[in-house]
């Protein structure tokens, strides 16, 4: 019997920098930064939605330190990961230094290499305590109530 697939990560503009990408990398070599799959000063230009299906698509779990992302607030961003199935991993803490992200990760990997082998779409926030799902029906709802506050039809 095999263990999960292999752990495949894509790092988005908010854990771009130099060491948190280096430090990935000791933990799970098949990780790509959005500065290294665009180009450093082309990734700050990429939309969000191109990302994330681009690395749905690539089949790697996504790293983000930017809980907006999954909020109310990013209507498109959030149709982007239920749309493309997109699997999300995001610091519950994104005030902590690079050192501790890093920590946090190692410490919560085996859980995340479980999930590794889940379909999406889901999210988790990464916390001291451990993983938190967000559930895909509460992804839904926030699209929707953004959808309303905005006046469109979410689709």
């Amino acid at each position: 019997m095999s263990g999960p697939p292999t752990l495949r990560l894509f790092l988005d503009r908010s854990t771009n920098g130099d060491d948190f990408v280096k430090g990935m990398k000791g933990l799970c070599p098949d990780t790509v930064s959005i500065g290294e799959k665009y180009g450093v000063k082309a990734a700050e230009d990429v939309q969000d939605t191109v990302w994330l299906a681009e690395a749905a698509r690539e089949e790697r779990i996504c790293v983000g330190a930017d809980k907006k992302i999954l909020s109310g607030s990013r209507p498109l961003e959030i149709a982007a990961v239920l749309k493309h199935r997109v699997r999300y991993l995001v610091y519950a803490n994104n005030n902590l230094r690079t050192a501790d992200q890093i920590r946090l990760f190692s410490t919560l990997l085996p859980d995340i290499r479980e999930l590794s082998g889940t379909p999406g779409p889901w999210a988790y926030t990464m916390a001291q305590h451990g993983l938190v799902l967000v559930p895909r029906e509460e992804l839904e709802q926030r699209l929707i109530r953004a959808a309303q506050r905005m006046g469109v039809h979410p689709g």
